[in-house]
């Protein structure tokens, strides 16, 4: 384990400066990550600074204590010096899936390194750090902490555990292992708030996006005798609720609530850019085959890619590619 983390010891050593990003869409385990990681490098004597392409999402908001994370669609201007950063990248392992940031930053800063978690990063292994049988970047980062002998502090304590819970399911999700809970058990030992931290995961949405919930479950189709789950999320559904487009994406989670069903599927599109699909499972249906081979990515139970093709043709195409999770059955 030592050796992997000396990767990235190696990397901050050879710069002075970084920029971490994260995927777009944030989620709360990838703005938790760069949140806790910058920590550590300002305990380290580095600069940093965090630039992502897509906005926070409003629950999210009461862990960036700081105010430290910068949003190119919000406006942000890129430092005229950003030649002098290297950059992380955290929670994908493609590095055009960090969005318009992508574009402005990969001719531009010195040097690239990622840290992830997801499957099919295999290429970038030895030159990187992927650990896909870690529940999450946070808990990557929490060891990163660890293997630098630096204190955890509340912020990134609070950062951590929010993004532990997120791509844990709320500690339910197969890669979940005793590691994970001794982690979480330390942030709350910095007196992290767990009943806190769930009621703004879940418990704060606004009434546009339960209003954007019932327009998704209307699009429902079931198959496969009540095994699969599909519904789409369109911009109109958008534009008629007022509601974000990251408030719709939770929905595909609801499916998987009822008994028998065992894959959700939404095909998603928020106006701009490609079409989204995600997929969820339970038990041994794998979707990460099915993401990768898309030049998307995930886990075996949670994972999506992009499409370029129209939105009701990525549906159908989505919907065939499923269908293999039951033909031995």
């Amino acid at each position: 384990m030592n050796e992997k983390y000396k990767l990235i010891g190696d990397y901050i050593e050879k710069y002075d400066k970084f920029v971490l990003s994260t995927h777009q869409s944030p989620d709360a385990d990838g703005l938790g990550s760069c949140i806790a990681f910058r920590d550590l490098l300002t305990s380290l004597g580095k600069e940093s600074i965090i630039i992502n392409s897509d906005p926070t999402p409003d629950t999210l908001f009461f862990f960036d204590i700081d105010k430290e994370i910068n949003v190119i669609n919000d406006g942000y201007k890129i430092p005229d010096n950003i030649e002098e950063y290297a950059q992380f990248v955290l929670d994908t392992h493609d590095y055009d899936n960090i969005g318009i940031a992508y574009m402005m930053l990969k001719d531009r800063v010195r040097d690239l390194f990622i840290i992830d978690h997801h499957e099919g990063g295999d290429s970038k292994l030895y030159s990187n750090f992927i650990m896909a049988n870690a529940s999450s970047t946070s808990e990557i980062i929490y060891g990163a902490i660890q293997y630098f002998k630096k204190p955890l502090s509340f912020k990134a304590a609070q950062a951590i555990y929010t993004g532990l819970v997120f791509d844990t399911g709320s500690f339910k999700y197969p890669k979940t292992s005793g590691d994970t809970y001794r982690i979480a058990g330390h942030c709350v030992d910095m007196n992290v708030n767990p009943p806190l931290i769930h009621e703004y995961l879940y418990e704060n949405n606004s009434i546009e996006s339960f209003k954007l919930r019932r327009e998704i479950l209307s699009t429902m189709e079931i198959h496969h005798g009540g095994k699969l789950i599909s519904m789409k999320l369109t911009s109109d559904m958008i534009d008629q609720t007022g509601a974000s487009f990251a408030e719709g994406e939770p929905t595909i989670n609801l499916p998987l609530t009822v008994k028998g069903v065992v894959a959700s599927l939404l095909v998603k599109h928020d106006g701009k850019g490609p079409v989204k699909v995600s997929m969820r499972t339970k038990g041994n249906y794998n979707v990460a085959d099915i993401a990768i081979e898309n030049n998307g990515g995930g886990h075996k139970n949670a994972a999506g890619y992009q499409s370029k093709l129209p939105f009701e043709e990525s549906y159908r195409q989505a919907l065939e590619k499923m269908e293999r999770l039951f033909k031995k059955e």
